[in-house]
């Protein structure tokens, strides 16, 4: 009797989603009972069968209930919030390497000034602002620093100023929290808070500009942002369209992506509860980038060469400017400025994960 080969996972997956949102026939059903019952034997040492079965449950509402419930198998897994926030910051390559590259460069344009302002759009909890802080201790003749802080989660910002407060520094530091949705902010009040600081203005964004909605709310902001007259504008984001209307193209670049990342994730330094607790979290961004609407979606990434299109319009220019760039990043991970995008790239294989930009003002 002749034999066919098995597909794979990502082929049985590719199946899978061929059916959404809404050709869930009880026959696809079981198949989709055999790849997660397949998923599920060995979940926690198959970064692959983990991503499968992330999938499967980012479409479960569309899918219906099965005899399996992935949960109960997945909720093991689960790690504390502070403990998965240490590794994302101390471990993970993308993270600490793309806060280090852009803080380092900061600090190197600052040098001779006395008052510096930064405007961060998206300070979360304050890590990156802080570590930025610490590097200017060595920046002689600083005397002054004022951070102005938007974030749109009260609890975060209150966090990041009480963080930045604790802290003594050899300069003085304000810090002006502001609690709003970066495309819901009054640019002229910051232009204000800006000149009433003086000094030279740095823009910082990091994995924030891509929860703007709507394309023309991100031109706006990004023009809005031109006419401050910064200094210096960084963005980090991840290299990757989650935008693409088309859910089947998305899916695959959502896979390819996350992929890549797991491949990462899977040579840390750290036990397997922790790297499966670190997938797990990458599972919520694969749920609203695969499980939402459109008009639900919150992680709508976009690739570099986007924003770099919207920044050229919106007034500026791209330039490599970057200091720090390790010679080795480890993990396989290379780190190359790309010249015809205008952005360094953290690439493991083919798949760029990470870019950040530098941009200033034409």
């Amino acid at each position: 009797m002749k034999s066919f080969p098995l597909p794979t996972i990502y082929e049985a997956l590719n199946l899978v989603m061929q059916n959404y949102p809404d050709k869930f026939t009880e026959e696809s059903k079981l198949e989709i009972e055999a790849l997660l019952e397949h998923c599920l034997d060995g979940l926690g040492e198959s970064s692959e069968k983990f991503l499968a079965t992330l999938f499967i449950r980012a479409i479960r509402k569309h899918i219906g209930p099965t005899t399996i419930d992935e949960h109960i198998y997945l909720k093991r897994y689960e790690v504390p919030q502070i403990e998965l926030f240490n590794v994302l910051i101390q471990q993970f390559p993308f993270v600490r390497y793309s806060h280090s590259i852009v803080n380092q460069t900061i600090a190197d344009i600052v040098q001779g000034e006395s008052t510096v302002t930064i405007l961060d759009i998206g300070i979360g909890q304050g890590i990156q602002i802080v570590n930025l802080l610490e590097r200017l201790k060595r920046v002689s003749g600083l005397r002054k620093v004022v951070v102005i802080g938007v974030e749109p989660f009260e609890d975060a910002l209150n966090y990041a100023g009480e963080l930045i407060n604790s802290i003594n520094y050899p300069y003085n530091v304000e810090f002006i929290p502001v609690c709003s949705f970066i495309e819901a902010i009054d640019f002229a009040e910051i232009g204000n808070m800006v000149e009433a600081a003086g000094g030279p203005l740095i823009v910082n964004e990091s994995l924030a500009l891509h929860h703007i909605q709507h394309l023309n709310d991100r031109h706006k902001v990004i023009q809005s942002v031109r006419a401050l007259n910064p200094k210096a504008f960084f963005l980090t984001e991840p290299n990757v369209d989650h935008f693409e209307p088309d859910f089947f193209r998305r899916f695959q670049n959502c896979y390819n992506h996350f992929y890549h990342i797991f491949q990462v994730i899977d040579q840390l330094p750290v036990g397997v509860k922790e790297k499966n607790g670190l997938k797990l979290f990458f599972g919520r961004e694969i749920e609203d980038v695969i499980g939402g609407s459109d008009h639900e979606r919150f992680e709508k990434h976009e690739p570099s060469f986007r924003w770099v299109e919207k920044l050229t319009v919106g007034g500026f220019k791209m330039v490599n400017g970057f200091k720090g760039v390790p010679d080795d990043m480890g993990y396989g991970i290379k780190v190359d400025y790309d010249a015809f995008n205008g952005c360094l790239g953290f690439r493991f294989k083919t798949e760029t994960i990470i870019s950040l930009i530098h941009a200033e003002c034409i």
